[in-house]
């Protein structure tokens, strides 16, 4: 008995042995395993691997940087903008918790985003927690939100618990916006995802981008992650600001007026720009393409971009050319004959049909007679037309202007021996044809004109700043200091002035506030080797209008340029003082208006100090106001009533009248016509005007029985 269990014993104890051994062989394998995994030909892979899994880098987008009006409003700033996402695998969502609270998320999101029932976002929520493995960065909506929005989604039922026991992922995308629309949203520019780069923001992007930086991430659980310290972690350094020289109020007027006259006009695109002549700093820019009826949008920037023949208002660099090279004088007749002439081998005709006959070389320009400047740049230049081409390249048309957004297109002008050049260019070219150039080209040179001589470069970036700080400042390249001698340069100028006051833009721009020198152009477009005339016998015209204000003092440049089509049978204008002639009016005048500086104090207009204000009859309580405000004394004013009529008198006072409103006719005489009508219509009288200002008679007499359908004129008078 001892010995079997002596036997059973020793077999127990064999099989522990075999069992330790098992375990001790299974523990080495598992050692050689975890040595072979870390140290093995794969360790490497493995190790990136688990990393991967374990650590993220991810990028610090840094902020854009701002594009700011010559004010320092802003044009373009970045704002952060939130994609909701969510985990529905995060480790914290129990099913329990998740089944309490779909519903009331739902309710909560088709309220907040109203893009569908709270029926259709329940299902969607259920089907996704279904599928959460491959749900792990879901989105629940394509709306981004703002922060503040993002603020309210967070504390919505399941959201509030957090990233890990509720899945609330808020992803920030960075979105540019502007603040002012549409406006100058070409000149201001974009960088899309393509690597697209026009305007301000393309030619600046490398410093309104700023420098992105990057952090370490570990992930803790499911897919919350935190930052964590890293020797490779990089602060991301905010992008630079951009000041432009752009003037939100007067860019405002400019697209508007443009945009107006566009339409008026059923114009293809527009272009008008503003520039302060010291500086060359560009106050407005604007350009509109037509795409579709009514809707003009900005696609293109012509001013820089569009290379085009530019017509008469090149005739300025032909006048220059001829007091400065070509030995004329102003006083100089040129035969312009009626209308129509053979110049060489060229046919030229003018706008007026019935020609001009006989005029002075300034009457030539301010008329802008295509044949009077044939025949002039034949006569000083036939023989050498290299010397006129030498002298327009001196003055420096055919330079780039070197701006400082892409896009820019080189100016095209023939010489002598060219390919293209022929009998007839010369003849082109003194009227504006055989050349190409862009409208900014054109009102640089203008640009010259009144800056006594020096052509400089446009400027629309003025400075880069930092945290509020200046880091660069951008000043205009001189192209040329001087185009001519100031004798031509005076000469020039008066003719310019001229154009406005006896020319062809004497009716869009000559007012009796400020001068302005300018001058129109109107030029067929050429469509390629098929000549002026496309097949349907249509031709497109560019109505251009180019100057400077005020002109005894120059202070900006403006040149406004239009594009129209006229098909057979087409009416409406297509002249450069018609149709540009209100953008550029509309914009002088409301630089004018800001501009107190030059407009006389009331101490310097002749005997205005010296008269009393007049003042209108109407009620009598309003009268009082006035008077009291002007420092005026009223006399009778005690026994008036509630209408009352006026009488200046000397320095003693304002005399007043009582006025009679009952069944009668009431005395209107010295009342405004708001006033005179209201007192008429109530007493059932009909009433017409004429003039404006003050009602100096009426046709009928004050005291006369008033009856409805009477009628009762009133002369006005303004200053009366």
């Amino acid at each position: 008995m001892a010995e079997q269990r002596s036997e059973i014993k020793r077999g127990i104890l064999v099989r522990v042995r075999w069992l330790y051994a098992l375990f001790f062989l299974v523990g080495v394998a598992i050692i050689a395993r975890i040595l072979y995994i870390q140290h093995g030909p794969e360790s490497a892979d493995l190790k990136r691997s688990a990393a991967r899994i374990t650590y993220e880098r991810r990028t610090l987008e840094a902020d854009r940087g701002d594009v700011l009006a010559v004010d320092g409003r802003i044009l373009a700033t970045s704002v952060p903008m939130f994609e909701i996402r969510m985990d529905f695998a995060a480790q914290g969502i129990v099913d329990s918790v998740f089944n309490r609270h779909v519903d009331s998320l739902a309710i909560c999101l088709s309220s907040f985003f109203g893009d569908r029932s709270s029926a259709a976002y329940r299902t969607m929520l259920r089907n996704m927690r279904q599928h959460k493995a491959s749900n792990r960065y879901a989105l629940i909506s394509p709306r981004r939100v703002n922060y503040l929005e993002q603020k309210t989604i967070s504390r919505f039922p399941l959201f509030r618990l957090g990233a890990n026991r509720g899945g609330f992922i808020p992803v920030q995308i960075n979105k540019r916006i502007y603040p002012h629309g549409s406006l100058a949203r070409r000149t201001i520019g974009i960088v899309n995802e393509d690597g697209v780069r026009v305007g301000v923001e393309g030619a600046f992007d490398h410093e309104l981008r700023g420098k992105d930086g990057n952090v370490l991430m570990q992930r803790v659980s499911g897919s919350f992650k935190v930052p964590v310290p890293d020797d490779d972690n990089v602060d991301p350094v905010d992008g630079i600001d951009v000041v432009t020289t752009l003037d939100v109020d007067i860019q405002d007027v400019a697209e508007t007026a443009l945009k107006r006259q566009l339409e008026l006009g059923d114009a293809d695109w527009g272009s008008v720009v503003l520039m302060e002549v010291g500086t060359g700093e560009i106050r407005a820019m604007s350009n509109l393409t037509r795409k579709g009826e009514g809707r003009y949008v900005e696609d293109f920037n012509y001013a820089v971009g569009m290379n085009l023949e530019p017509g008469s208002t090149f005739k300025l660099a032909s006048l220059i050319a001829l007091l400065d090279d070509g030995g004329m004088t102003l006083a100089d007749t040129v035969d312009t004959g009626h209308g129509t002439a053979m110049v060489g081998r060229t046919k030229v005709v003018d706008s007026h049909k019935e020609g001009y006959g006989k005029v002075s070389l300034r009457r030539v320009f301010e008329v802008s007679s295509n044949i009077g400047f044939a025949r002039t740049v034949n006569d000083a230049y036939a023989k050498d037309p290299k010397r006129f081409v030498d002298f327009i390249c001196k003055m420096g048309m055919d330079k780039p202007l070197g701006i400082q957004i892409p896009g820019e297109a080189l100016p095209q002008i023939k010489h002598p021996g060219d390919r293209w050049w022929d009998g007839m260019t010369l003849t082109m070219m003194s009227y504006g044809y055989a050349l190409r150039i862009t409208p900014m080209k054109t009102l640089t040179f203008y640009n010259a004109v009144a800056n006594d001589g020096k052509m400089v470069s446009p400027l629309l970036v003025k400075e880069l700043r930092q945290y509020g700080q200046t880091v660069r400042t951008f000043r205009p390249e001189v192209i040329n200091p001087s185009i001519c001698s100031k004798r031509t340069l005076a000469d020039v100028r008066d003719c310019l002035e001229g154009v406005v006051d006896e020319g062809t833009a004497r009716y869009a721009l000559k007012n009796p506030y400020y001068k302005v020198a300018g001058k129109t152009g109107t030029a067929q477009i050429a469509m390629g080797r098929g000549g002026y005339i496309d097949p349907y016998g249509g031709r497109h015209y560019l109505a251009t209008l180019v100057g400077y204000f005020p002109a005894d003092a120059p202070k900006y440049t403006c040149i406004v340029a239009i594009k129209t089509y006229h098909g057979p049978g087409r009416r409406g204008t297509y002249y450069g003082a018609s149709l540009a002639g209100p953008v550029f009016r509309a914009i002088a005048d409301r630089v004018y208006a800001r501009s107190t500086n030059w407009q006389p104090t009331l101490s310097e207009v002749k005997g205005q100090t010296d008269e009393r204000p007049l003042i209108k009859g109407g009620r009598t309580d309003e009268i009082r106001t006035v008077a009291g405000k002007l420092s005026i004394p009223l006399i009778g004013a005690k026994q008036a009533r509630d209408w009352s009529t006026v009488a200046d008198t000397d320095s003693s006072g304002v005399v007043l009248t009582p006025v009679d409103t009952d069944g009668v006719i009431p005395d209107v005489r010295g009342m405004g016509l708001k006033e005179a009508i209201y007192l008429l219509e109530k007493n059932g009288a009909t009433v017409t005007f004429s003039g404006q200002g003050r009602v100096v008679s009426q046709s009928v007499k004050p005291g006369a029985k008033a009856h409805r359908g009477m009628v009762v004129s009133l002369t006005l008078k303004a200053g009366e």
